[in-house]
């Protein structure tokens, strides 16, 4: 379950936990569908991401250590070399296209993750 603690917005969806290098490394790469996945960096930084080997749009939500959203990046199209955050995060949410919008998340909202 995904919560938008600011509108109160729910998403029933199962997410995966990518915390070591090599399922933060792979991602959503060569993945045969969408799905969600919650990146657990080491430390807060800034973390750029690429949609190599991604054959379907997504969305990315950067989210600091309250897991309040710090950048939003919707519809990311598959094959994007370089994808690069101005804000620095210790997480990162990417889910299906269109998950931003249904949640309503905006940059301050707090997420919530079951």
């Amino acid at each position: 379950m995904i919560t938008n603690k600011a509108n109160g917005k729910k998403i029933n969806a199962p997410y995966e936990i990518a915390d070591t290098f090599e399922a933060r490394a792979s991602g959503l790469m060569f993945a045969p569908a969408p799905k969600c996945i919650l990146f657990k960096f080491e430390k807060n930084g800034n973390y750029p991401i690429h949609s190599l080997f991604v054959f379907f749009e997504f969305d990315a939500v950067y989210l600091d250590a309250n897991m309040r959203a710090v950048e939003i990046f919707e519809k990311v199209a598959p094959f994007q070399p370089f994808i690069s955050p101005k804000k620095d995060a210790l997480f990162l949410l990417e889910t299906p296209m269109g998950y931003v919008k249904r949640l309503g998340i905006k940059t301050g909202d707090k997420l919530e993750l079951k």
